[in-house]
């Protein structure tokens, strides 16, 4: 990838398809399709060699699930029996058991054969059309609509040939504003990502437990608090380590519990067939792998290159068995797969890739080249960017969420609102052009303006809570496209909706501030997106923190709640900081590092005037905080 020194200006049209069907979705397609005829036929043979009723009810359920039944005598149990089948593709699509429909239809069929009596003729016949007729009936109907997708994208070229998208370059050492200060309000929602964070390890108190497979898994909570506490870092107080690199760590680690990634095992032997615990070395775990990667990537632009050490991300399934892996074997692990999926996106569980897990992955590879000198990211971008552009896109510019790698297959209700914009957020650092012409359909066709407020266009994807299931609240809606506009640089719209959010339901214990009506997910995305501005992921993810930050004074101690850190900054040379008490004023010592071993510093603010630097580079430094306190600790 090539990373600008200097913002860019830029055209991106829709492609113009070449065909209906893109061609790696075509050919599994067309697999599958050859597949169920090759079944399809060995059952309409087995009725019309006249073998027995058993044997003409065992073929009719191999043409169609339930259709044996159907035919023998029991339509009722038929149905039952196909509605089953579609319950089990669910099931398959929510928590990757590759061998649950296969398994089911092989029960209908047995149940049939069991149970059937002789059946009529035309029964037979009209059992063996249903699955041609509603193969024909799907693929009629898709021609019919991207016809539709076809037209309304040359619609939408017409205004795109006179849009042009800022691609951001390289921010230098403001990083394209100042550092900001935390408000009062930032920092009582930040406390609510910090007190999740800094619990002990073992301890899970405050986070949502449903399940581990889907949206609500523990690891989604422990990702979306990782990101919240790096971005906070990253754009308030970037010269603060202390409890905000803990709290990442600490998530961090907790990602290595097997409470949390334990799932594997599971998803694994019913997804693949196979047991092989290890959650990297596999080609069909990017939500974790990409997930965790990233998490590990932003703390080392950070803070320290800890997690780059070998064996320093192991995960441990017994006293036994362990699975050593690190940074680097995890990016390379994410290239490896990316180079071996036929459609270059890989699964994010057995069969089903999504598009926005993916955007993790490639984020996690970026951050490892930047620090680590590798290519891995460049050398699959073209290919990476081909099937988000070809495999992943409809014609009017919609991206696809999921597909099955194995079949093919869509479905039309994983591309709503929300999808679109948490994919235009993820997607901005590693393929910013095409995340902003994302964004920009989003805000000519989806978002909604009325009464001063933004929501998107109402839907079942635009009114769930992924973190917790619950229907009916628009929070984490109004959540992601406070991300994605803040991140676009869209702030007069992300500024209307986190006063709207703000002017909600709020709920606050000891100082930490949530909003009530929203998941612990959703409430740490809130954070992702209060501490968020214009381009912060992207230059987090691949420009990275300047090196005066990474090199200057840094706030390494402090003590939480009683000091709260609403700004740290340095030049390189000076630590300029802000901060407020937690629990009320207090006297209290605070630690700071990397100064000049030696040399003597002015303070200012603090209840010394000059320190002295230890052998080490570090001081304490004592103060008395009772409101906001603005410090400065500069060399003389």
């Amino acid at each position: 990838m090539t990373t600008l020194a200097t913002d860019e200006r830029v055209r991106l049209l829709l492609p113009t398809p070449q065909r209906a069907t893109p061609p790696t979705t075509a050919r599994r397609q067309r697999r599958a399709i050859l597949t169920y005829g090759a079944l399809w036929s060995l059952g309409a043979l087995l009725g019309f060699l006249d073998l027995g009723t058993r044997w003409t009810a065992a073929g009719l359920g191999l043409a169609f699930p339930g259709g044996g039944l159907a035919w023998g005598g029991q339509p009722v149990l038929g149905v039952v029996a196909a509605l089953t089948f579609v319950l089990a593709v669910f099931i398959w699509w929510a928590t990757g058991p590759t061998v649950l429909p296969p398994l089911v239809w092989a029960a209908s069929i047995a149940l049939g054969a069991l149970l059937a009596d002789p059946g009529s003729t035309t029964t037979q016949v009209a059992v063996l059309a249903v699955g041609p007729a509603l193969i024909a009936t799907a693929r009629l109907t898709y021609l019919v609509r991207h016809t539709g997708q076809v037209r309304a994208g040359a619609r939408i070229n017409e205004r795109l040939a006179e849009v042009e998208f800022v691609i951001t370059g390289s921010p230098g050492l403001d990083v394209r504003v100042p550092v900001t200060e935390h408000t009062e309000d930032d920092l009582r929602h930040l406390r609510f990502a910090l007190d999740l964070a800094l619990q002990p390890l073992e301890s899970f108190e405050g986070f949502t437990r449903i399940d581990q497979f889907r949206e609500a898994a523990t690891r989604y909570q422990l990702n979306a608090l990782g990101y919240a506490l790096a971005m906070a870092q990253f754009t308030r107080t970037p010269a603060f380590t202390g409890y905000l690199a803990e709290g990442q760590r600490n998530a961090i680690e907790k990602m290595l519990d097997r409470r949390t990634w334990g799932y594997w095992a599971i998803e694994n032997a019913w997804g693949n067939l196979r047991f092989d615990r290890d959650p990297v070395d596999n080609s069909e775990n990017i939500m974790l792998t990409g997930f965790h990667g990233l998490m590990i990537g932003m703390y080392g632009t950070l803070n320290d290159d800890r997690y780059a050490q070998p064996g320093a991300v192991t995960y441990r399934w017994s006293d036994r068995a362990d699975y050593a892996h690190d940074f680097g074997t995890m990016a390379a692990a994410l290239h490896r797969n990316v180079q071996g999926s036929p459609f270059a996106l890989f699964p994010c569980e057995p069969n089903w890739i999504y598009t926005v897990c993916n955007t993790f992955g490639m984020n996690a590879m970026l951050s490892h080249d930047r620090l680590h000198g590798t290519d891995y990211f460049a050398d699959v971008e073209g290919r990476l960017r081909e099937s988000y552009e070809t495999e992943f896109l409809r014609p009017d510019g919609r991206i696809v969420g999921v597909r099955s790698s194995h079949l093919g297959l869509s479905w039309n209700f994983w591309s709503g609102p929300a999808v679109q914009i948490t994919t235009s957020y993820w997607l901005h650092a590693a393929l910013p052009d095409v995340a902003r012409r994302t964004w920009w359909l989003l805000r000519e066709r989806e978002l909604l303006h009325e009464d001063g407020r933004t929501t998107t266009r109402p839907g079942v994807s635009a009114r769930l809570d992924p973190g917790s299931y619950q229907l009916g609240t628009d929070t984490y809606s109004k959540v992601v496209t406070l991300m994605a506009a803040r991140e676009h640089g869209d702030e007069e719209l992300a500024s209307a909706i986190q006063r709207d959010l703000d002017q909600g339901d709020v709920a606050e214990a000891d100082g930490a501030r949530r909003y009530s009506d929203g998941s612990t997910f959703t409430n740490l995305y809130a954070a992702l997106g209060r501490f968020g501005r214009h381009s912060a992921l992207r230059d987090l993810v691949v420009f990275g923190a300047p090196d005066a930050w990474r090199e200057g004074p840094v706030l390494a101690e402090v003590a939480y709640p009683d000091v709260l850190v609403a700004k740290a900054v340095t030049d390189g040379r000076a630590l300029d900081l802000v901060l407020r008490p937690g629990a009320g004023p207090v006297r209290t010592a605070i630690l700071v590092e990397r100064l000049r071993p030696g040399q003597e510093y002015g303070v200012t603010g603090a209840a010394q005037q000059s320190i002295v630097a230890r052998p080490d580079g570090s001081a304490v430094i004592e103060i008395d905080l009772g409101g906001r306190l603005e410090l400065r600790i500069a060399p003389r």
